[in-house]
C-alpha cells in the first residue's frame, strides 16, 4: 500500500486549523501527523515526526516564524515548508523564500489551488499564489530575490532579520529570549550584529525600519 504523505499544520486559529487538517486528511489523503497553534510547537513536531510537509501562517503568536523555519530546515532537512497566510506583503514573501519556504499561499486562495499547490511541492516544484506573484512570474521568484529584496535588508541573515522583526514589534531583548529560548547575552549578540550589519545603533530606528520595509505591521 502506498504510504500517504505527512503534514504538520500550524495555524493560531483553531477552527483553520481543524478544517485544514479534516480537508487534507480526508479529501486530500494526507496523513495530518500533527496540528499546532504556534511556531515552537511546529519546530517540536517536525522535529519529532520529520513530516513530508509544514503548513504555516507567517504571522503566529510567540516565536517568530522565519526563525522556527530555519529551525525545521535544520532538525528535519527533508521537511517541504509551505507558507498559508492572509498577508501578501512581498517583503515578508520574499523573506520567507530567503529562509527556505518552498511556497507561500494566501488564506483567500481557493481550497482546489491550495491543494494542487502541496501536491506540486511533493513533486519537487515550488509555488506561489497568484496574489503575491506581483510583477514577476512565480518561476523567477526565488532568483530575483537579489535584485528585489529592499536594499536596506539585502545583507542581513535571516537570523538578524528574525531579531528586525521582534523588534519592529516593540520586544525587549528579555521576550525576545524567551520567545526565541535562547539566553539574553546571546539575543544581545544577535542585537549587536544587526545593529553593525545595518549600520543602525538606535532601537528606535531599527523599529522603524522594520516598519517601512513591511516586516511587521
Amino acid at each position: 500500500m502506498k504510504r500517504k504523505p505527512t503534514l504538520v499544520v500550524a495555524q493560531d486559529h483553531e477552527i483553520l486549523r481543524v478544517g485544514l487538517a479534516r480537508l487534507l486528511s480526508e479529501e486530500a489523503g494526507y496523513a495530518v501527523v500533527a496540528c499546532v497553534g504556534d511556531a515552537q510547537s511546529a519546530v517540536n513536531a517536525c522535529t519529532l515526526l520529520r513530516p513530508d510537509l509544514l503548513l504555516i501562517d507567517i504571522e503566529m503568536p510567540g516565536r517568530d516564524v522565519l526563525g522556527a523555519i530555519q529551525d525545521v530546515r535544520v532538525a528535519s532537512p527533508k521537511t517541504r515548508i509551505v507558507i498559508l497566510t492572509s498577508s501578501s506583503r512581498s517583503a515578508v514573501v520574499e523573506l520567507t523564500i530567503r529562509a527556505g519556504a518552498w511556497g507561500y499561499l494566501l488564506k483567500s486562495d481557493s481550497k482546489d489551488a491550495i491543494l494542487a499547490a502541496l501536491d506540486r511541492v511533493l513533486w519537487g516544484r515550488r509555488v506561489y499564489s497568484a496574489g503575491v506573484r506581483g510583477p514577476a512570474s512565480a518561476r523567477k521568484a526565488t532568483s530575483m530575490l537579489g535584485a528585489t529584496c529592499p536594499s536596506a535588508l539585502a545583507g542581513l541573515t535571516p537570523r538578524e532579520l528574525e531579531v528586525l522583526r521582534y523588534i519592529g514589534r516593540g520586544s525587549n531583548n528579555d521576550a525576545m529570549a524567551r520567545a526565541m529560548h535562547l539566553s539574553k547575552r546571546t539575543v544581545e549578540r544577535h542585537v549587536s550584529r544587526l545593529m553593525h550589519a545595518s549600520t543602525i545603533h538606535d532601537r528606535s530606528a531599527l523599529m522603524k525600519l522594520a516598519y517601512d520595509q513591511g516586516l511587521v505591521v
